[in-house]
């Protein structure tokens, strides 16, 4: 039995005594993620919040990808080698890193041994990977084309299950092996048999021209989390750097890092990357020569559309063989055999670590609660997180989910003026937020903040700006008000709780006319009903059980002094005490809600209105229904004295039009949403075969557009609170248009895309 086989066999789980090719004995393969060493791994270095990347910047690890409630039809494809699946959970006892000795370099080894990662096992994708070095990061060579084992991958793994590992460990050892065979070459070419100053100047001019691997992601929070793991892995490669091209930043000095710096791996959006290939000569010249394709996120960057910007970027890179391909996917659809088809080699291994069909946070409890009326929203969702803070005392973090930027908007500045006084952490509660309108190193910073909150009491308010992919280490509970614009959506935002087997809790709130999305697009995840009045006497139980008890009964280093001061560490006791809080909870919102910005509300619902009608068939509803709820949304649930009005104008842009002249809400000289306004983003959002052309294609340029100045992602209206009296400034003017630019407030408020479906994904 040669080396290799016996080393594959070894990370297989398999013990293979010296010298022996028959006695072999199968270990068990898995482990628990609960005591995983990943969840102990902390950065050692300052987070990357730019995407001009070095060797010097490291950040928080990144561990997944997605996950899908429906599982189609999954096969491999052609000659594709089935590799052998791993079933049940990981459990302690599976194959270690300490085997790889023989296969990987001592650095990289180093790198997730001891410093920065210090990982013990593997997890099943990991060992199915790895345990096909060190073959799989040889250079190509024409003369072994036949001879060699496959060197493509399609790899099917659920998330949470350690991907990126699995595809940068063999990247870097590709990059390492394919310098050292050029400056090889080199000496030779030069008729020489060894010359340290040309082998010196190869390995410093070769990785400064051409690109190692190129690595694709969908979001640019995924793409930085990719970037910041690579650097991590070639922690101890001296000089080893790593490219970031996202949109949202300054391309000038994406472009100066890559004319200046090495290209060992490349991270990029869809977008941007291709952005640059037309624009760029140097880029088309760099990466002409890649060695190696990933494209992570499969499944999602066919979902937000970009097959198109792949086989563009594709099409100038290397072909097959001579190109390595990875392709990693939560599923295999038609649609990825289809792209797999034209980007793997014919002759590559399929690897498949998945257990069952369904979606991968079934373990996670998940509830649904329809309120009675639009009054009950924010109460409800104030009493999750209080519930939160009580059964996760001193470990509390919530990412609550809005459909809409507005919406996001707006719940933000409620909470973070209501905090204070109704949950149980008071001004200890951190609220951070994210979403679209803000500026992509705003938006990376809060997320870099909030990934390193331990404060016990932390909230984040987000559109699905953060729900693909994005790893926020210990989040207890995720909430998602109003419906999700997918089934797979719902799965990716439920996802940011629950990793790596860790625990938490999901919850979606819906209005009345919201639950057909809930019948019709969710019957196949395990949700729970929670009616209002159960989750409320379950908030009462707690709260009187803390005051009766007191902090020890929840907190496990609980004190009677006071609640910890900021910056000092957990919160160790809440200040009580809270039964009359959560007694008084409903009376208290409805006295609060006069104080919102009728403004900020009466925008917030045309954001609500045009969201929600282009989901009117998903749920089972009609168009009427939408608007009626929508108005009662406005006067119920956020406190306007009377519904926006509404003009036929404004609905045929949103796509409602059915040939109605009715007028509907208040009179004429009250806040409208009328009149021709070319520039309006509700021209984008209406049906497509109402759209004409010319719509069409200013829709799709403004949505693959990455540049302008950060007034884009900024209103006026935004910069301040959401509610009056607090807060000392003075009340804009109102304004004789409803919806038009405006100083300060780009396109009013609203930033052109091309669908509701892919708002706040780029």
């Amino acid at each position: 039995m040669n080396s290799a086989l016996r080393l594959r066999l070894r990370l297989l789980g398999y013990a293979v005594p010296p010298g022996s090719s028959r006695r072999i004995q199968r270990w068990p393969l898995a482990r628990s993620l609960s005591s995983s060493p990943f969840l102990a791994a902390k950065p050692t270095r300052p987070l990357v919040s730019s995407p001009s990347l070095s060797s010097t910047s490291i950040s928080s690890q990144r561990w997944a990808s997605t996950a899908t409630a429906v599982k189609p039809q999954d096969e491999p494809m052609g000659e594709a080698a089935v590799q052998p699946e791993i079933q049940g959970a990981v459990k302690t006892g599976g194959p270690t890193f300490e085997s790889l000795k023989d296969a990987v370099h001592p650095l990289t080894l180093k790198a997730l041994t001891v410093k920065p990662f210090q990982h013990k096992h593997m997890t099943p994708v990991q060992a199915e990977v790895l345990s096909l070095m060190p073959e799989l990061s040889h250079p190509y060579h024409p003369d072994t084309v036949a001879s060699r084992p496959p060197r493509d991958l399609l790899v099917k793994a659920k998330t949470g299950t350690g991907k990126t590992v699995a595809f940068l460990v063999p990247a870097i050892e590709a990059r390492l092996s394919l310098i050292e065979q050029k400056t090889k070459q080199a000496v030779a070419d030069a008729g020489l048999k060894s010359d340290p100053a040309l082998e010196a100047r190869i390995r410093r001019s070769y990785p400064r021209q051409h690109c190692g691997t190129l690595i694709i992601s969908p979001t640019r929070e995924l793409a930085t989390q990719i970037a910041n793991e690579a650097l991590r892995v070639a922690y101890h490669h001296e000089g080893f750097e790593v490219r970031l091209f996202v949109g949202g930043m300054s391309k000038r000095s994406q472009m100066r890092d890559w004319m200046r710096g090495r290209r060992d791996i490349v991270v990029a959006t869809p977008g941007r990357l291709r952005d640059l290939l037309t624009s760029e000569p140097d880029i088309v010249n760099g990466l002409k020569e890649t060695q190696t394709l990933i494209l992570d996120e499969a499944d999602t960057l066919l979902d937000m559309g970009f097959r198109d910007d792949l086989e563009a970027i594709i099409d100038h890179l290397p072909q097959t063989p001579v190109r390595q391909t990875f392709l990693f996917s939560a599923t295999v659809s038609p649609a990825i055999r289809q792209v797999a088809r034209a980007s793997l080699d014919k002759k590559h291994h399929f690897i498949d670590v998945t257990d069952d069909s369904s979606p991968v946070h079934a373990h996670i409890p998940q509830y649904h609660t329809v309120l009675p009326s639009a009054a009950d929203q924010i109460p409800h969702v104030l009493r999750l997180l209080i519930h939160d803070q009580l059964t996760n005392a001193g470990k509390s973090k919530t990412i609550l989910f809005l459909p809409t930027t507005k919406l996001t908007q707006l719940y933000a500045s409620v909470l973070r003026e209501v905090s204070r006084s109704f949950l149980p952490a008071g001004r200890q509660t951190h609220v951070y937020e994210i979403h679209s309108k803000r500026t992509q190193e705003a938006r990376t910073n809060t997320s870099d903040t909030f990934r390193r909150d331990t404060s016990g009491a932390a909230i984040l308010v987000t559109s699905d700006v953060s729900a693909r992919g994005v790893d926020y280490p210990g989040v207890t509970r995720v909430i998602q008000v109003g419906i999700p614009s997918s089934t797979e959506q719902y799965i990716h935002r439920v996802g940011r709780t629950g990793r790596a087997g860790g625990s938490g809790r999901g919850d979606l709130v819906l209005l009345p006319w919201e639950v057909g999305f809930l019948t019709w697009k969710l019957s196949d995840v395990p949700l729970k009903p929670v009616t209002t009045s159960e989750l409320n006497a379950q908030v009462t139980a707690l709260s009187r059980k803390y005051d009766t008890d007191g902090p020890k009964a929840f907190f496990k280093d609980g004190t009677s002094g006071s609640s910890r001061r900021s910056g000092s560490g957990p919160i160790t006791n809440y200040n009580g005490p809270l039964l009359p809080l959560a007694e008084e909870l409903d009376a208290k919102v409805k006295q609060f809600l006069p104080s919102l910005d009728s403004e900020a509300v009466r925008e917030t619902f045309a954001s609500l209105l045009g969201y929600y009608i282009s989901k009117t068939p998903e749920m089972r509803t009609t168009k009427d229904v939408i608007l009626q709820g929508c108005r009662d949304y406005s006067t119920e649930g956020l406190g306007l004295p009377e519904p926006p009005y509404v003009s036929d104008d404004f609905l045929q842009r949103i796509g409602y039009s059915d040939g109605r002249t009715k007028r509907w809400g208040a009179s004429r000289n009250s806040r409208d949403f009328s009149g021709p306004r070319p520039s309006s983003p509700w021209l984008q959002r209406g049906r497509m075969d109402r759209r004409s052309d010319d719509s069409r294609e200013f829709s799709r340029s403004d949505d693959r557009s990455f540049g302008g100045s950060s007034d884009e992602y900024r209103t006026s209206r935004y910069d301040k609170p959401a509610f009056k009296g607090r807060d000392s400034y003075e009340r804009e003017p109102r304004r004789q248009e409803s919806f038009g630019p405006r100083s300060g407030f780009t396109d009013g408020g609203f930033v052109k895309r091309r669908s509701f479906d892919r708002r706040d994904s780029r």
